[in-house]
């Protein structure tokens, strides 16, 4: 089939340039429309369900809220985790959905339980379900700040000018607002003047709802016009509401400004914002959409914000993901250019003839563009994976081009040689067809060999399958499409380009060197042949000790170039206290020339998305280029210095990125690459057996920080009701549980509309009136027999629970947060940190589970382990496939150990440790290995079969050493381009230190090392054993050699 295929290709050459005309216009269209990222989006499926209760602590949103939605969104399809977490005024609901399911089918089967539910919550509840945005979906933040404007002023432009222009970006799910005040119109009441004027807070309450609102009365016609009715009852200003009649005494009126002082203060709020450690600002975080082309969207938020223009306010961009989006794809654009003309070079240099290296300069980068191709057709995102996966691929995806033509310069030389002339235009085009026939058939499957080999990456799931499933995809688009190419465009060029001078192998001076160097390697290998297969296997015997010193770890942190600080606090701090941490901390690192800008959030944003308590601290420090830093500096020593110099005291400090950490927190809940879920009943036990667990970690030596939740570090002042005494003065419940969120609590009674900005209005008693526990205890409240303390109904007293409940599948759970020391894997961190865990007894219904990168290991290799067989077993088939017999086939798949250990030796080299990424490299070099090889045995092959057909029945073992000699040393060309050209297109990536080359070293570090050790193997190991194989079957019956050709 392969040969009749090229046949047609040749036949038809017209039909086949077009046909590489048209892909390459698709494959320039895709390439300018293809989405861009700095990664693929690592976060499963999500929706989260967000409440809002004003003034309730978190154990009355845990009890009323959280835990009945958890419950009931159990029952859900396809949920893989559902993780509740209860604070002050704020309830979110994470369900984590598995994998492959569809993201708005996810949110209507949640919006179905929620309706079923929803007549079940307290009616001043407020469930919402969050945006359409995925875990990594904070891709531009910014902060504002002025002069001449305050904090409520410019939050008042962020919430209503900036946010909305913003949304109507395309893609853009939200934007969030932090930091500044909101505006209130507050109500003060003094509860002397309530008894003086016998009011209850209630009566204040209702006179504030009655007296703000506008109302409609249909139409009157008048002079054949329609005239709208409408009553306008909107309290516009301070004075307004101060206007308001609340009772009359003697007659006389008696209005709010009577009674209480009305004033505009800023509302209660759970996050503040700071830019460099200089003050508060207002900051907007904008998310995008779920799977929209985030480098193209961000480019529409930047083009936006440069319109949005306010005097005296100036925007500064604090994060911005397109600048490493930009640096990612640079970094691989760079390293595809230098590979792709080392390639080119090598072949020119071994064949000596500039347009035979055309049609590599020609089927190269359409060999790539056609990967452009399919990517857009798959819908396949440029990141650093994907153009990872061409890049691994440049040298290997060519090697079928580079071995036809090669071979049929071979053949038109033999024909040169054999005939004393030039060939005729038809006769080369003969010998060209004839050429790529005899070679397209192995080189094809050898190919399709690197394909498969790497298809079981498509079997990974989570986050590794969601990380490599782009590059397999890549990988696979280009070494088919070179395959495919190969077989139809490379012959036809051929015909075009391989003519003129036809330079021999030994007029090269590079091969002649190669073919100097190899001579004696080969003569005595063959002579000491059975010395030399023992030195292998001894050689792979090192392998097993190699490997089990070799580390672990799940995958080697990505470096995004931009660091997020994110240190522990004590829980149940005010917001005075994060605000205070931030400024100092933000000052710190601001100090450091290398910073360019450090933005610091405490609490939470006011978006679904944001879980923190205010005792979470989140900093995004930008870093200026490299060019501008200190001689010598480099990120790990940088971050060194800046943990050195953070020592603040009640801070644990903890260091990650802002993808990595978003896409940490979504997949865990820990904002630490490894943790510990403890699971249990109470919050005091909870909290209990977190202390021991980070004291017994505190003391081991592989740890550089560990931090356990406090889950009773909640403050709490308690109103526990009397119901007897409450019947006692004829009062409902009721009342006291309104005075408790009204007087005490400020409740929103009303809102203030000012055009299309929106505003509270609240009513509270004076702070000096409920400030303390004396004064709550203190108030008064009214009852049919007069005014009575609240004291009177109540007891009042403090108490310590948690501050932020946390479950997960509804049940309890807290967290230890880990980072272990550098150069220590997280999995070799869990097998001693186990053993001191071991020692805590903990009481029934208490148990731990890790979470982070060690049980994502666990679970990658779970599959892993599947896979590696059924990647075997692939290689042996399209071997088969490839060489049509047995001996030749186990030849080869038996020598491939001795590739794996080169790899081995380089990764120890390079002391990498052992990964998903590593494996994902081995598996890659099992194809390339195997294709060296095959290309061996098919020369070995062409070298017996011509030897054959020249002395006939007379072929005997001389002959044969004869062959061996000529198809190892005499062919060593071929084998050394393919070879080089694998090199070339790995050893850029060896040296690159742009974002993405931690992954990409580790994939062609073992690709790099295996490649010249299975190098060895072909040259040297392989024709050994085929010389072995060959003369017995010579021995057994010299009358059976096949005079076909085929394999002996």
């Amino acid at each position: 089939m392969i040969e009749k295929l090229i046949e047609f290709s040749i036949k038809n050459k017209f039909l086949v340039l077009m046909m590489a005309l048209f892909i390459s216009m698709g494959s320039y269209y895709s390439l300018k429309n293809t989405p861009l990222d700095a990664l693929p989006d690592l976060s499963p499926p999500q929706v989260i369900v967000q409440i809002n209760w004003a003034g309730q602590s978190p154990e009355i949103i845990e009890d009323q809220g959280t835990y009945p939605l958890v419950s009931q969104f159990l029952a859900i399809a396809n949920i893989d985790t559902v993780r509740g977490y209860s604070t002050y005024e704020n309830g979110l609901i994470y369900i984590i959905f598995k994998e492959g399911t569809d993201l708005y089918w996810a949110r209507s089967r949640v919006l179905e339980q929620l309706s079923s539910i929803q007549s079940q919550l307290p009616a001043s509840m407020e469930v919402s379900l969050g945006p359409d945005a995925s875990g990594v979906g904070w891709v531009y933040e910014y902060a504002l700040t002025s002069k001449t404007k305050n904090l409520a002023q410019l939050r008042s432009l962020q919430d209503y000018y900036y946010k909305y222009a913003l949304m109507g970006v395309d893609g853009v799910s939200e934007v969030a607002s932090i930091g500044g005040f909101i505006p209130t119109y507050q109500v003060s009441v003094n509860n002397d003047n309530l008894i003086r004027y016998n009011l209850s807070i209630k009566d204040i309450a209702s006179v504030l709802r009655a007296n703000n609102n506008d109302t409609g009365g249909r139409i009157v016609i008048e002079n054949g016009f329609e005239w709208m009715i409408q009553a306008k009852g909107y309290v516009q200003n301070l004075d307004d509401i101060r206007k308001l009649v609340v009772t009359q005494k003697d007659g006389v009126q008696v209005t709010l400004g009577d009674i209480a002082r009305v004033e505009l203060t800023p509302a209660a709020r759970r996050g503040v914002a700071d830019l460099n450690g200089d003050g508060e600002v207002v900051g907007g975080i904008v998310l995008l959409r779920y799977g929209e082309d985030v480098y193209s969207a961000i480019k529409r938020i930047d083009k936006k914000m440069k319109e949005l223009k306010v005097d005296d306010v100036d925007v500064v961009t604090v994060y911005d993901r397109s600048s490493l989006i930009e640096k990612a794809v640079e970094t691989l654009r760079s390293t595809l250019i230098e590979e792709s003309i080392i390639v080119v070079v090598i072949i020119g240099l071994f064949l000596m003839h500039f347009r035979s290296s055309l049609i590599v300069l020609i089927v190269l980068p359409l060999t790539v563009g056609t990967t452009f191709l399919l990517m857009y057709v798959f819908g396949i995102g440029s990141n650093i994976m994907s153009l990872g996966g061409i890049a691994i691929a440049i040298g290997a995806m060519v090697d079928a081009s580079i071995v036809m033509i090669e071979n049929s310069h071979k053949m038109l030389y033999k024909f040169e040689h054999k005939n004393n002339r030039v060939p005729t235009n038809a006769e080369r085009i003969d010998v060209i067809l004839k050429s790529s026939q005899l070679v397209g058939r192995p080189i094809f499957f050898a190919l399709a060999l690197i394909v498969v080999s790497f298809l079981p990456i498509f079997a990974l799931s989570g986050q590794e399958g969601l990380l490599f499933t782009p590059l397999a995809y890549t990988k696979t688009f280009a070494m088919g499409a070179g395959a495919i190419l190969s077989i139809t465009l490379v012959p036809v060029l051929m015909v075009f380009f391989v003519k003129g001078k036809i330079l021999p192998e030994n007029k090269n001076p590079l091969n002649r060197f190669f073919i100097w160097v190899y001579h004696p390697i080969i003569v005595y290998g063959l002579k000491l042949k059975y010395l030399v297969i023992v030195m292998v296997a001894l050689s792979l015997g090192y392998m097993y000790p190699l490997f089990n010193s070799l580390k672990w770890e799940f995958m080697p942190m990505l470096n995004e170039q931009s660091f997020m600080y994110m240190p522990v606090t004590p829980y149940g701090i005010s917001i005075d206290q994060s605000k205070a941490l931030t400024q100092k901390t933000d000052k710190i690192i601001k100090s450091f020339p290398e910073v360019e800008t450090v933005f610091g959030k405490g609490g939470r944003a006011n978006t679904a998305t944001d879980p923190a308590p205010l005792g979470m601290l989140e900093t995004i420090i930008t870093l200026k280029p490299e060019s501008e830093w200190r001689e010598g500096m480099t990120y790990s020593k940088l971050r060194q210095e800046m943990e050195d110099a953070l020592q603040v005291p009640g801070l644990v400090n903890s260091w990650t990125y802002p993808i990595r950490g978003r896409i940490d927190m979504l997949l865990s809940g820990i904002r630490t690459p490894l943790g510990i879920k403890l699971y249990g009943k109470t919050a005091d036990g909870l909290q209990k057996y977190g202390k021991e667990i980070e004291d017994k970690l505190r003391t081991y030596k592989d740890t550089l920080s560990v931090f356990a939740d406090q889950a009773s570090a909640g403050y709490y002042v308690d109103i526990d009701i009397d119901e007897e005494k409450l019947q006692r003065y004829g009062l409902a419940k009721d009342a006291l549980l309104e005075y408790t969120s009204l007087a005490i609590g400020g409740m929103r009674v009303s809102t203030m509309y000012k055009g299309l900005e929106r505003y509270p209005i609240t009513l509270r008693l004076d702070e000096g009136e409920r400030r303390s526990l004396s004064s709550i205890k203190d108030i008064q409240i009214k009852t049919k027999l007069g005014f009575v303390p609240l004291s009177t109904f109540a007891t009042v007293g403090y108490r310590q629970s948690a501050s932020v409940i946390k479950s997960e599948m509804a049940s309890p759970v807290t967290f230890v947060y880990i980072t272990p020391n550098e150069g220590i894997t997280a999995t070799a961190y869990k097998e001693g940190a186990q053993a001191l865990i071991d020692e805590i007894d903990f009481e029934a219904g208490y148990y731990i589970e890790w979470a982070g990168q060690s049980e994502y290991l666990e679970s990658a290799m779970a599959k892993i382990k599947w896979i590696i067989p059924a990647v075997l077993l692939s290689i042996l088939v399209l071997i088969y496939f490839a060489l049509k017999k047995m001996v030749p086939t186990l030849i080869v798949f038996f020598t491939l150990p001795f590739a794996l250990l080169g790899g081995l030796i380089y990764i120890d080299m390079l002391n990498f440790a052992m990964s998903i990424a590593v494996i994902v490299g081995f598996l890659a070099l099992l194809g390339v290995a195997a294709e060296t090889a095959i290309v061996m045995i098919v020369y070995l092959q062409e070298s017996i079969d011509d030897a054959k057909e020249k002395y006939g029945k007379n072929f005997n073992v001389v002959h044969l050493n004869a062959a061996i000699y000529e198809g190892a040393v005499q062919r060593v060309r071929p084998k050394l381009m393919t070879v080089f050209a694998i090199l070339a297109g790995l050893a850029p990536i060896m040296y690159i230190q742009g974002v993405g080359s931690e992954v990409m070293q580790r994939i062609a570090a073992p690709m790099l090392g295996g490649v010249i050790s299975s190098a060895v193997l072909s040259l040297v190991i392989i024709p050994i054993l085929f010389e072995v194989y060959a003369k017995k079957q010579l021995s057994d019956s010299k009358s059976k050699l096949d005079d076909s050709g085929e394999i002996i």
